[in-house]
């Protein structure tokens, strides 16, 4: 239906689900008693459409447990033939309303309410801490239709007595004894990434618990939720349901949220391991169900008053043509595992970054440090033994003369050459960035970004020209000249991609990109032409779902995005040959936007220098590698953890799992392991830093 169904139309709605549901479990049980489901077989779902590489460490545990684990990215709804085809489906849930994603349709819980009655295994993997309150709601509704007895509560749990910073604040788990114990052999407490507090009706329905000091924050306290339910099961039929979050079955790799692994602890996740090995293999042997308590009362699904309209739209019967499933965990090439054409200062010595803006955040605007602020950053610098200094060095400013004084620009190349003085007599390089998140016109955007509903985000619109031509390319040129001009101290120009509080970019995601300058060009670019020219921006992402388009749209976006970043590569490059291009990034990338961008920059003699704050990359940067694209990765780490006491742990982690290590500094209150507070605590961690660095 063009227009779906709106959450005020309930009756509607209901009568739908109930015709659908009925129709379907008709056929369904022809369908099962013909072809059981195969019980070594799983699918994974992911609603919100993440890399392959983002979901490997879902799968491993399952493919661990003996499952053969297959990936449909492109049609991450359930059809009729995978009644037939998988045992198991473990369907990550979606991000709206808060972030675009696709999310729950009526077609997905009429095949649920056939799939798990008929002997299937379903695993819903909420998204929480602050997303995905749309698909926690459809969800629940489908629980307490089926008579489950579970249902996902609202506020993410923390624990400050983890040592750890945000957002490494989340509670851990324990495991619970099931019958004959066969989840039961991990009794320590292990990391589970981000949980809510699940409510249940049976004791016996609980797989895991999170650790005793976990709270939920609210508005005016924090309540104590200590042993909180937050992996619970229900048999259902002849199957069975499986809730928690996507992040818990996520949490032994990389995922498409900044990582929540404990830096400190990163041992325990070898109980994580076993504990989701031992879920996926008891999910296997229905025998040993019998410990969970049966569903009971079942009622008729509605979807009356959900936060945002859902979808009512029958299953398929199978995938569109065009997408297909692909086998996931698989084992990394021994010729990927590493980059090629490292610079010796890395191999030799590793990144050891301070990122920090040039230019203070100020709420009239950046102001340049003071010269005792900027001799006391520098001080830092040589006393750490770091050798990189990278941040926002305000380029679009200088750039960008019809909107900014003279003043303004002026007093932003004085803290060029500030910079530069006081940086060349030491042995720290200086890769100054562009920030994406100043890249934004006084008057706003001409078109916006798009969700996958056609609604306005507050990013540009990502293949606008105005957005490359007017904005991205001045300022990135004006940091090549800069570059040309201190061959021997810059040797990289970075983009950052990261949250800023001068900006509201907030990044793109596979939830986008749906404005009309994104479209058409992609829509060319396919060698699609006719009615998808004028389709309405709410009906774009659907009908490319539904005619298997979506793998063919979102490789066009890469492509458009990866050819911008290309031709602005090769006209820095003229400017400065031999520069190296590095990124700060929230998270591993894993979107058409950051994956095109970095295609775009990539170069064959030399691999791209990333900072993101994830911990675990050898096997994801192995994934890229395969695919042609080569780089060497810092992970962030917090000052807070900057101890004597903590450096045997962390050099492993540092100089072993990664090429180096960055620490933030000075990005306002959002920022994690400020430096800015207080001469003893910077010098402590100054003098760890060094020693962490032989």
């Amino acid at each position: 239906m063009a227009d779906r169904c709106r959450a005020a139309g309930g009756a509607p709605a209901v009568r739908a689900v109930r015709a659908l549901s009925g129709r379907l479990l008709a056929a369904a049980a022809l369908f099962v008693s013909a072809c059981q489901p195969q019980a070594r077989r799983a699918l994974v779902l992911d609603l919100m459409l993440s890399d392959p590489a983002l979901i490997e460490g879902t799968a491993r545990p399952w493919h661990d447990a003996g499952y053969t684990v297959e990936y449909r990215r492109f049609y991450p709804h359930l059809t009729t033939a995978d009644l037939a085809r998988y045992h198991t489906v473990l369907l990550l849930l979606g991000r709206e309303p808060e972030a675009p994603s696709d999310g729950l349709t009526a077609g997905d819980l009429a095949i649920l309410d056939a799939w798990v009655p008929g002997g299937g295994v379903a695993v819903l993997g909420y998204a929480g801490e602050g997303e995905g309150t749309l698909d926690r709601w459809v969800a629940n509704r489908w629980l307490a239709s089926q008579g489950a007895g579970i249902a996902i509560g609202d506020g993410a749990l923390e624990d400050t007595t983890v040592r750890s910073v945000p957002p490494r604040t989340q509670s851990w788990a324990e495991g619970r004894r099931l019958g004959d114990d066969p989840l039961g052999s991990v009794y320590d407490p292990f990391p589970m990434g981000r949980n809510h507090a699940l409510e249940v009706r049976r004791s016996s329905e609980v797989l895991a618990v999170a650790g005793r000091r976990a709270f939920v924050r609210t508005p005016k306290a924090a309540t104590p939720r200590g042993g909180a339910p937050i992996a619970a099961a229900a048999r259902v039929g002849d199957g069975l349901v499986v809730v928690l979050s996507r992040h818990a079955l996520g949490a032994l790799g990389p995922e498409n949220r900044p990582s929540t692994m404990p830096l400190l602890q990163l041992g325990a996740l070898a109980a994580t391991h076993d504990f989701l090995t031992a879920l996926a293999r008891w999910t296997r042997r229905p025998a040993e169900w019998a410990h969970v308590p049966p569903a009971e009362h079942p009622t008729p699904a509605t979807l009356a008053g959900a936060p945002l309209p859902v979808e009512i739209q029958p299953p398929l019967a199978e995938p569109p043509p065009g997408v297909t499933a692909e086998p996931l965990a698989w084992p990394a090439k021994r010729d990927t595992t590493r980059a090629s054409g490292v610079p010796g200062w890395i191999r030799q010595m590793g990144m050891r970054a301070l990122w920090a803006p040039l230019l203070l955040p100020r709420e009239e605007g950046p102001a340049p440090r003071s010269t005792a602020a900027l001799d006391s950053l520098v001080g830092f610098l040589d006393q750490a033994g770091l050798n990189l200094l990278a941040g926002d060095a305000d380029p679009e400013t200088v750039a960008d003369s019809l909107h900014h004084r003279w003043e303004e620009r002026s007093a932003v190349r004085r803290a060029w050459s500030d910079a530069a003085s006081l940086l060349q007599p030491t042995s720290v390089a200086w890769i100054p960035a562009a920030a994406f998140g100043d890249f934004r016109p006084p008057a706003g955007w001409a078109d916006s970004s798009r969700g996958i509903r056609g609604e306005p985000l507050s990013a540009a619109c990502a293949l606008d020209s105005a957005f490359w031509d007017d904005r991205v390319v001045p300022a990135v040129v004006t940091l090549a000249r800069l570059a040309a001009g201190l061959r021997q101290l810059v040797p990289a120009l970075a983009f950052d991609l990261g949250p800023l509080p001068r900006g509201q970019f907030t990044g793109y995601s596979m939830g986008q990109e749906f404005c009309d300058a994104a479209w058409r060009q992609a829509i060319r670019r396919m060698g699609r032409h006719g009615p998808l020219d004028s389709l309405p921006v709410v009906e774009r992402y659907r009908t490319l779902r539904d005619a298997g388009l979506l793998p063919a749209y979102y490789q066009a976006l890469e492509a458009l995005v990866a050819e911008h970043a290309r031709g602005i590569r090769d006209r820095v490059l003229k400017e400065r040959p031999g520069l190296y291009f590095a990124f700060r990034l929230r998270q591993a990338p894993g979107d058409w936007f950051s994956l095109g961008l970095l295609r775009g920059f990539a170069l064959p003699d030399r691999p791209l220098l990333v900072f993101t704050p994830e911990v675990m990359t050898r096997r994801l940067l192995a994934a890229y590698r395969a695919r042609g694209l080569d780089a060497v990765h810092a992970v962030e780490l917090p000052s807070a953890l900057v101890r004597v006491r903590n450096l045997a742990t962390l050099k492993p982690l540092v100089f072993g799992q990664n090429d180096g290590f960055w620490l933030s500094a000075g990005e306002g209150t959002a920022a994690r392991g400020r430096l800015d507070a207080g001469r003893s605590t910077s010098d402590s961690v100054a003098q760890a830093l060094r020693r962490l660095a032989r």
